[in-house]
């Protein structure tokens, strides 16, 4: 790069070109750095790394230049991963070749991410026993009912670039920031078309009791699919005495529910004067109101009912997306999602939790089988593998299946392979060796399953350029940390809770040092929070709401250990939960129902020390270290929500 700067003819505007890219970050920097080096051809039709090779490179070595000449056979390639080894390699296709042959790809943390079917796009380069990754990889997945290749020809092709492969590869050599932006905006729209497209609408009724209530209930509880359910510490603080689960006699989903278990249609809230039915779902609210009515029939009567489109409020929370970079075409067939709730029944006595969860995948996947499937002509998977025109769908379909499996696998520690499937379909050409079983690494860091919300994930190439230039930030978590303790059985007293929280407070001198310690143990804590939080906070009330979190992390995993491993649908799930519950306590200008939510829970008397010290805060810290009236309901259910997360990953029995 020094080389490439001082023999540019116009130093100065290659500079300002390359801190630009400096700027846009690591993807735009490896493309003008790659595009410079080795694509960019002067008067003389040669690119400088020929030219600086005529003259004998000065200052290489003589491994530098075996690598120098390596990388000037650098192209543009979509790497399939079929096999991963444990020793820092992986077995991958170029789907760009006529004729994909099996490669050796050596690279350490991708061999330490990576899932059978992976498919990236990226830079790579051959050196005497293996090829090279250079720089980033884009995760891309088949959409619209088009192929991964297929996907990015089409996006190429809206850019203005060529699609025959060898001036395609040299396009995209040089415009991969281009392109990421265009595959990134067209997964934004096509996650917000999904959202608004499902039905997730929370819906409520309300029923005015007309009769006593036991009557009521007697009528209620003759429903074979109606059993009894436990009532929130929120649902309580309402007024509301019993509660009952209402399960669906006739679900169109029967293969997510697992040996035994049985999808839910809604809820019933049970008051002395008022009943309240919920669901998500506004087809399933239309139902369940319509059987309630039938059952109850003159013992109560209608009063009052609300919906909320949250799939429509969560897409109009989306992005601004620049519309001219997505091609129609990957539009089309958007996803579709169904929000449902099933109940499978607790797992035979001295089975593990891990070993009853595995045995309902196993199920899920062995109904899979013999389900029908719209993109497979609504044939079931064992039908399609016998017709010839389906084959090629029912491997795509596959290959994703075996990659999500991979990458659970990955997440949890878990080992169980699924090949099983592929043998009973007889599709024995997409039967690789599972991989070996690898440390879980951070959530940052994992290549994107289904979603495909995280537009990169970096892969290393630590010879790239001077570590003073290339400015990534790596902090690999210490293998060598401990797990985080267990918390104990009981919930902590509230002389344990203080003097876990006091300790907290006094580890860190600032709030910098406590984000470099969850970094290095590997939490996405924050990550999570910054998901969650509106956009609209300002950055003063978002280091604010960031503070308290991180308190309230230290005080239930202690600096030094590995961090547990959290789900991002879970905390979601249990955040805007909580929000909602204690939105519902603010609008009854009550205070003891606010303290009766947080002292709810599994660590009550831990959450009720928290809120004593948000109090104080509020109330005496100086005025530019007060949160604002606008972050404070946020704050503390967020407080709640790592609470409720942590407890449940650190004191499972």
């Amino acid at each position: 790069m020094e080389q490439l700067l001082a023999l540019a003819p116009n130093r100065t505007a290659l500079q300002n070109e390359m801190l630009r890219a400096h700027h846009q970050g690591g993807l735009a920097l490896q493309t003008f750095s790659v595009w410079n080096l080795f694509f960019a051809v002067g008067a003389d039709q040669q690119t400088f790394a020929q030219r600086w090779e005529q003259t004998g490179g000065k200052a290489l070595k003589n491994d530098e230049r075996v690598l120098l000449r390596g990388k000037m056979q650098m192209r543009a390639a979509l790497l399939e991963v079929h096999r991963i080894h444990g020793d820092g390699w992986v077995e991958a296709v170029d789907l760009f070749s006529p004729q994909p042959e099996p490669m050796r790809v050596q690279d350490r943390n991708l061999a330490g991410m990576a899932a059978r079917f992976s498919t990236l796009l990226t830079w790579i380069f051959p050196l005497p026993h293996y090829w090279h990754i250079s720089g980033l990889a884009t995760p891309i997945e088949d959409m619209a009912g088009l192929t991964v290749p297929e996907v990015v020809r089409e996006i190429v092709r809206h850019l203005g670039g060529p699609i025959t492969e060898a001036e395609m590869r040299r396009w995209l050599a040089g415009h991969m920031v281009q392109f990421n932006d265009a595959l990134t905006a067209t997964l934004q729209l096509r996650q917000q078309q999904a959202l608004t497209g499902m039905d997730a609408k929370a819906g409520q009724a309300v029923y005015e009791l007309r009769a006593p209530f036991a009557q009521c209930r007697e009528r209620l509880d003759a429903l074979p699919d109606v059993e009894p359910d436990e009532l929130s510490e929120a649902e309580m603080a309402e007024g509301f005495a019993e509660a009952r689960e209402w399960f669906d006699p006739e679900p169109a989903l029967k293969q997510m529910t697992g040996p035994g278990g049985r999808l839910e249609l809604g809820r019933v809230l049970l008051g002395q004067s008022h009943w309240r039915l919920e669901t998500f779902g506004e087809q399933k609210l239309a139902r369940q109101r319509s059987q309630f009515e039938q059952q109850l029939g003159g013992l109560v009567r209608f009063s009052s009912q609300r919906v909320d489109d949250l799939g429509a409020r969560r897409a109009a929370q989306g992005p601004d997306v620049d519309q001219a970079l997505v091609p129609p075409r990957l539009l089309e067939q958007p996803q579709q999602l169904i929000m449902a709730s099933s109940r499978v029944p607790m797992p035979a006595p001295g089975l593990s939790r891990a070993e009853a969860e595995q045995a309902i995948l196993r199920a899920v996947d062995q109904a899979f089988l013999d389900d029908p499937v719209p993109v497979l002509d609504h044939q079931t998977p064992r039908q399609a593998a016998q017709n010839p025109a389906l084959r090629p769908k029912l491997i795509g379909l596959m290959k994703s299946r075996v990659r999500s499996h991979d990458e659970r696998n990955l997440q949890t520690g878990g080992t169980a392979d699924i090949n099983w499937m592929l043998r009973e379909l007889g599709l024995t050409e997409i039967i690789f060796d599972p991989p070996p079983w690898r440390p879980p690494p951070p959530a940052s860091s994992f290549l994107p399953a289904r979603t495909g919300e995280e537009a990169e994930a970096e892969v290393d190439d630590d010879d790239d350029f001077p570590e003073d230039f290339y400015p990534i930030e790596r902090v690999p978590v210490d293998p060598n940390r401990p797990p985080a303790p267990p918390l104990p059985a009981e919930p902590l007293t509230v002389q344990e809770a203080s003097e876990r929280l006091q300790r907290s407070l006094a580890i860190f001198e600032n709030s910098g040092e406590a984000e470099a310690e969850l970094q290095a143990s590997g939490a996405t804590m924050l990550d999570a929070a910054e998901q969650v939080l509106p956009d609209s906070l300002t950055e003063a009330d978002f280091g604010q709401a960031v503070v308290f979190a991180m308190h309230t992390w230290f005080a239930l995993v202690p600096v030094g250990c590995r961090a547990p491993v959290i789900s991002f649908d879970a905390f979601e799930a249990a955040f805007y939960s909580n929000f909602k519950q204690l939105e519902a306590c603010i609008a009854s200008n009550t205070p003891d129902r606010i303290e009766l939510f947080l002292g709810g829970g599994p660590q009550p008397n831990l959450s009720l020390v928290l809120l004593a010290g948000f109090l104080e805060t509020t109330t005496k810290a100086p005025k530019d270290l007060r949160p604002s009236l606008a972050v404070q309901p946020l704050i503390l259910a967020l407080m709640k929500t790592i609470v409720e997360i942590l407890d449940a990953a650190l004191r499972r029995k």
